[in-house]
């Protein structure tokens, strides 16, 4: 009986180790996906004269039959009729930042940061009370995390030009745009306590109020008791 017992435990922790790496193959398998979807969707968007001179641009590192090759196989992108083949995406790739506006080049990298950065999960047993103190050490933990943040090494080595030239400009103008932003996240929480302190001291009841936060890097989920 005990022979079996380990049979079977053995084909489950197998099943288990082959069903992680699967997962973990999809999972990157759609990370991969990801970022390639947000740089097609700029191609597709640029307007004509961005497309002119990235064509321009292709033709002269390329040569003029690649290029022709480029032109046509892009209408065919925009209409949906083929997917964007590897290397023609990889060599447009190399000039796509001279013909990105700055505005355009900030939002592909908040893109980015969104998609890939690191995000942390918290979680905080509160009252109307003290939420304030308690909250506040790890707003500024998450603040900070606004001016640190990363891209995976992958992610950088690929897409070299993310961290080239103006693009460094654009980082520092998301970093304080994102620390910004979490800071209204508190200030409109204290406009809403006063609607949970109204629900926290309703006698009757005995009210589970949990309220999430949600940062550009993370979220903290606010568990509210009464005080």
């Amino acid at each position: 009986m005990w022979q079996l017992f380990f049979i079977l435990l053995g084909i489950a922790i197998v099943g288990i180790i082959v069903w992680h790496k699967i997962v973990s193959a999809d999972t990157a398998d759609h990370k991969k996906k990801m970022h390639r979807s947000h740089l097609v969707s700029v191609l597709l968007h640029l307007d004509e004269g961005s497309m002119t001179e990235l064509f321009d641009l292709y033709k002269k590192e390329f040569g003029p039959g690649p290029a022709r090759y480029a032109r046509k196989t892009y209408r065919k992108w925009k209409s949906g009729e083929v997917t964007p083949a590897t290397q023609t995406f990889r060599r447009f790739l190399l000039h796509l930042p001279e013909v990105m506006s700055f505005d355009l080049k900030c939002e592909v990298l908040r893109l980015f940061m969104e998609e890939y950065a690191k995000k942390d999960a918290y979680a905080l047993e509160v009252t109307s009370r003290d939420w304030e103190e308690k909250l506040t050490p790890l707003v500024h933990q998450i603040i900070d995390k606004a001016y640190t943040a990363t891209l995976p090494a992958e992610i950088e080595k690929k897409l070299r030009w993310l961290g080239e030239g103006d693009m460094n400009a654009a980082q520092e103008i998301l970093r304080r745009s994102q620390a910004e932003e979490s800071r209204i996240v508190v200030s409109m929480l204290r406009e809403e306590i006063k609607g949970i302190e109204m629900m926290l001291a309703e006698k009757h009841l005995d009210p589970k109020v949990r309220h999430t936060l949600k940062f550009p890097y993370g979220t903290i989920d606010l568990n509210f008791k009464r005080g």
